[in-house]
């Protein structure tokens, strides 16, 4: 049955970076703690899972091989069971949560981002459709099956992108023409604007994602938006610092960015330089409405008679195979990884196996 009204949780901490299971282990609480506070829904930065790699943004090619190693060795696959142990959170305290990762599929990395329902099942797996700048030397683009955004919910229509996805005209209007009701946009962690170096933009600093960006597309959309960042401690800072090198000190530029905003850009909570822990918010869907009512660039305050988009959602292989019928066969990313089987659900073949065993290990107490 649809919720108009629920409490939602935002997260700003710091990931555990360059570690896996700590990260692992720190998402589950984070999700345990939402769900006790009462959300139906918490929300996740970008890559949060092993953390944002700021540090390519600072390092030379040979100083950043070896942190680009660890970093893939424990950024996270959606098909593993440290992420089935996520989804069990979920299932465990009935929440959906919005999570962004570092997910390693075969040889690549993506900036992707997963909805996870309160039964456990990622019922929407997308990847950032053209990484930023330097963030192309880490990571790959996401597919044609892997972009979009907005998600059917019981707590509406909840859509998710990255970082400066977060300001693509066309990702905006994608996720308008969707209905999109709550947005989740994650952000990496980066520093505010006392420390921009001309000619480096004030694009490229946290204060514009968190106070124009995020504030834009609330009003931009009608949609209440939930901004989760990460943060920094003078211990991170030190683990993202390349041997031979001076770390940074002072880790206060990189934190407070966190946001949450209405429908009509009106900012709700927002954290300070200390703060770590979880935003929370009252979320009534009906305060959409007015908003929309205004200006729905989906609807009445659009013409797509004029001006439309052209979406390809289609997966394009570096082997494509022909179907049955002769034609190009269908691919599916989320098939592939087997997102679309239950939680826990054994295959066949597993379940053969450990028939299997269990009768050799009758055989051998027997024998």
């Amino acid at each position: 049955m649809p919720i108009n009204k629920y409490k939602a949780a935002a997260v700003t901490s710091e990931p555990g970076w360059f570690d896996l299971e700590a990260g692992v282990r720190k998402t589950i609480n984070f999700i345990n703690e939402a769900s006790q506070a009462g959300c139906k829904l918490v929300a996740f930065p970008e890559v949060w899972i092993p953390g944002y790699p700021y540090w390519m943004w600072k390092v030379t090619y040979l100083q950043s091989l070896p942190m680009l190693k660890k970093y893939r060795e424990n950024s996270l696959r959606v098909d593993s069971e440290e992420m089935n142990r996520i989804r069990r959170a979920a299932r465990n305290n009935q929440i959906f949560v919005s999570m962004g990762l570092s997910e390693l599929d075969h040889a690549t990395l993506y900036l992707s981002q997963v909805l996870i329902n309160p039964n456990g099942d990622i019922i929407n797996h997308r990847r950032k459709i053209k990484p930023t700048h330097v963030e192309k030397l880490v990571y790959g683009d996401g597919s044609g099956d892997t972009f979009i955004s907005v998600t059917e919910t019981d707590i509406g229509r909840l859509g998710q992108l990255n970082c400066w996805e977060n300001m693509n005209p066309f990702l905006k209007s994608l996720n308008v023409s969707m209905g999109e009701q709550i947005h989740v946009a994650g952000w990496p962690v980066y520093p505010g604007k006392e420390r921009q170096v001309s000619p480096d933009p004030l694009t490229n600093y946290a204060d514009t994602a968190s106070d124009l960006v995020t504030p834009a597309y609330a009003i931009e959309t009608g949609a209440w938006v939930l901004a989760p960042f990460q943060r920094l401690s003078v211990e991170g800072l030190k683990k993202n610092t390349p041997e031979g090198v001076q770390p940074e000190t002072d880790p206060s530029v990189y934190n407070g960015h966190a946001r949450i905003y209405k429908p009509d850009g009106t900012l709700v909570s927002k954290s300070d330089k200390d703060f770590d822990g979880l935003l929370f918010v009252d979320i009534d869907l009906d305060e959409c409405h007015l908003t929309k009512v205004l200006a729905d660039f989906a609807g009445h305050y659009m013409r797509p008679d004029l001006i439309r988009l052209l979406v390809d959602t289609r997966r394009k292989e570096l082997v494509t195979e022909t179907d049955t019928d002769g034609g190009i066969a269908s691919y599916s990313t989320a098939h592939r990884l087997g997102l679309d089987r239950p939680l826990d659900q054994e295959s066949e073949k597993q379940r053969h196996i450990s028939s299997e065993k269990k009768e050799r290990a009758m055989e051998g107490t027997q024998g």
